[in-house]
């Protein structure tokens, strides 16, 4: 194969996959576009890199000899920045751009100081092989989902790795060196050919694990409440539905907490829209914390809030809401330097035989009105009135 040749056709196959790629990402979600970008600049970096390699001999040395190499080399910096970004793996300005500081010495000294084109592609092959390397750690790393779409890009950075190796040992052990950088040979041919082809397959790898990324979101999207990041009114009430036929079928005891939001058209009407959502993050959070593992909880509309507590009878539901209530009254909620008071008025409902979500949610949500019309900043459980008064500063909180 001619290795000219090979060289255009490489840079032809990066500029097409880079162009191709920014139109169908354009689309992509926003958390995914820091890795998008580095990817694309890493694919389009490789056609200037790979033209000036193809003008060996008709340019000069420093421009496609060191010029080039350097370019490729930041070419796959980019890349490995750009996994290393995809999976959360923190900056590392040395391991990702040393490797380049790294090829552009060696390029001079093998180039101009001590001239072997033998040490040059050994040494060089050998950063570029570190490369690859790192960009397989950062996809393939302990503790991280391994999908088929990280395997395959993780593959095409493998097989790269192996080629780079092979062409190591290949031109180390061997009797005589090649006439020139682009003299033709079934190592060069394998070497280059590889290496054209190598944008293709690592965005095919790297569009599907885009892809299967906003799939992900989208299922937490429509599991989530998109305020609070808690379990939203449909997946309550699937989770919800799932424990109570559990807890019927093994005649276990369950209960159920409907938390509503004290005074919240006061703090939207006088402090705001924004601090509104902003006390709801701060109750769901604080609500969550002060529940079990094993309590589902979730945000069933507005200001209200719901508890699933498995395994829990009116006592122990009586307690848990107690606790909730105390949580929620001992957060300090001061935006814009503004202390903001927080109160919950809680129902309690308990599993009855043949019970469904919906009439024990009803339950509690008749505890709910009932400890909102004693008051407010209270429990109310099942049969009772009002609940117990909370007193506060010698009188009763209302």
């Amino acid at each position: 194969m001619d290795i000219r040749t090979t060289v255009m056709i490489a840079a032809l196959l990066a500029l097409l996959v880079g162009i191709s790629l920014r139109y169908v990402m354009r689309d992509a979600s926003t958390n995914l576009w820091p890795s998008i970008r580095l990817w694309i600049l890493g694919i389009v970096l490789q056609p200037t890199a790979w033209v000036l390699y193809g003008m060996r001999d008709a340019w000069p040395d420093w421009l496609a000899i060191v010029c080039a190499n350097v370019l490729l080399s930041l070419a796959y910096a980019k890349h490995v920045q750009a996994v290393r970004t995809f999976v959360g793996r923190p900056r590392n300005w040395r391991l990702i751009y040393a490797p380049v500081l790294a090829i552009a010495l060696l390029e001079l000294v093998f180039t101009y100081n001590l001239p072997s084109m033998r040490l040059r592609l050994m040494t060089v092959s050998s950063v570029l092989c570190l490369q690859m390397m790192s960009a397989l750690i950062a996809l393939l790393g302990w503790g991280q989902s391994q999908r088929r779409s990280h395997r395959l890009t993780a593959s095409a950075f493998l097989v790269l790795a192996l080629v780079l190796i092979v062409r190591i040992a290949y031109e180390g052990l061997r009797d005589t060196m090649l006439p020139s950088a682009l003299a033709a040979s079934a190592m060069q041919t394998l070497a280059f050919g590889f290496a054209a082809l190598f944008p293709t397959i690592a965005t095919l790898g790297f569009v599907l694990m885009c892809g299967a990324r906003l799939n992900e979101e989208l299922e937490r999207q429509a599991t989530i409440d998109g305020l609070t990041g808690i379990s939203n009114r449909s997946t309550l009430d699937r989770l919800a539905t799932q424990a109570i036929a559990l807890a019927h079928r093994h005649e276990r005891p369950l209960a159920v907490l409907l938390i509503d939001a004290d005074h919240f058209k006061h703090i939207n009407d006088v402090h705001g829209h924004a601090t509104g959502d902003e006390a709801l993050v701060t109750l769901a959070g604080n609500l969550q914390c002060a529940l079990r593992a094993e309590d589902l909880f979730g945000r069933l509309g507005g200001e209200e809030f719901v508890a699933v507590l498995p395994e829990t009878n009116e006592a122990a539901a009586r307690a848990s809401a107690e606790r909730l209530r105390l949580a929620v009254e001992t957060i300090e909620f001061a935006p814009q330097r503004r202390m903001i008071p927080l109160r919950v008025s809680i129902g309690v409902a308990v599993l009855e035989h043949g019970d469904n979500f919906a009439a024990i949610l009803r339950h509690a949500d008749q505890a709910m009105y009932a400890a909102k019309r004693c008051g407010r900043n209270r429990v109310v459980g099942p049969g009772d009135d009002c609940g117990r008064p909370v007193v506060v500063e010698g009188r009763f909180a209302g």
